[in-house]
């Protein structure tokens, strides 16, 4: 393909996944990048090293159908330099900020013109958006519906959005909690609460980009440690964020923000104040 010089490059920076279940999230994204902004050069690295190390001795050494070589940033802006490439957009696929993201903003730069776009809740109002994106998806009046997160343990101080997206849950919406795998909130409210429903079933939606090994082993594993085992109710799921055309439509705002600062795009509006649904 002969991308067009004067576009900045495009580089998506996941935190990486191991797990063939998560990949198809990640490629549906790729396909939806692809679409929205055709001509621009979309490549992709995994911030993780752990991730990116385990599927390369694997022997996956790339992405998707499109053969997207699997690299670290590192290598990525080492490629552009020699190409000759300057102008470059990274915009992060996390929910939150964790260290290897720090650790990706001080990566050298030197040579380029990079801009950041930065992780999904780092505008605060991207909590109520998202939360509307995803509530057609939720369970039916018979149905505890749960938002599992992964969190961090490390530095609590980065799960303080999902905090704020766990009050918004409780205060807007009926039978609708948020947990985390790692740091606050944690399970232990949202469970107790799914039991004081009296409902019988419960749907499990990941807050997460992939739909990876969280959501097949730890949430709807058989381990006794499983959320599904813990609550004991039957139980369904739903595919990661990045396969939610609504969810990621809010992420690529970030995108085309920093595109705009290039002359190549329009920035989009300022979104509209949300309006807040009524209550379940």
């Amino acid at each position: 393909m002969n991308y067009v010089s004067s576009k900045p490059v495009i580089i998506i920076a996941a935190h990486g996944t191991i797990s063939k279940t998560g990949q198809p999230d990640l490629e549906n994204l790729d396909s939806m990048v692809l679409a929205r902004y055709p001509g621009y050069d979309v490549r992709w690295v995994f911030i993780y090293e752990e991730s990116m190390k385990e599927l390369i001795a694997s022997g996956q050494t790339t992405l998707f159908k499109r053969k997207v070589p699997i690299k670290s940033l590192s290598e990525v802006y080492t490629d552009l330099r020699n190409e000759g490439r300057r102008d470059v957009v990274v915009q992060f696929l996390l929910v939150i900020p964790a260290v290897d993201y720090s650790d990706a903003l001080n990566v050298a730069t030197d040579g380029l013109n990079v801009e950041y776009g930065h992780p999904l809740l780092a505008p605060p109002e991207n909590i109520a958006r998202t939360v509307k994106a995803l509530a057609p998806s939720f369970g039916g009046e018979d149905t505890v519906t749960i938002l599992c997160c992964h969190g961090n343990e490390d530095v609590p101080g980065f799960n303080a959005p999902l905090i704020l997206l766990d009050r918004y849950l409780r205060k807007h919406y009926r039978h609708v909690y948020l947990t985390t795998l790692e740091g606050p909130p944690g399970t232990e409210q949202a469970f107790a609460d799914a039991r004081k429903s009296g409902l019988k079933k419960v749907k499990f939606i990941p807050y997460l980009i992939q739909a990876g090994r969280h959501m097949s082993k730890d949430i709807m594993g058989d381990s006794p440690k499983s959320y599904k085992r813990q609550l004991g109710l039957p139980a369904t799921s739903e595919s990661g964020l990045a396969s939610n055309p609504a969810v990621m439509s809010i992420w690529m705002e970030s995108l085309e923000w920093n595109l705009a600062k290039f002359s190549t795009l329009t920035p989009p509006a300022t979104p509209p104040a949300v309006r807040l649904p009524a209550a379940r």
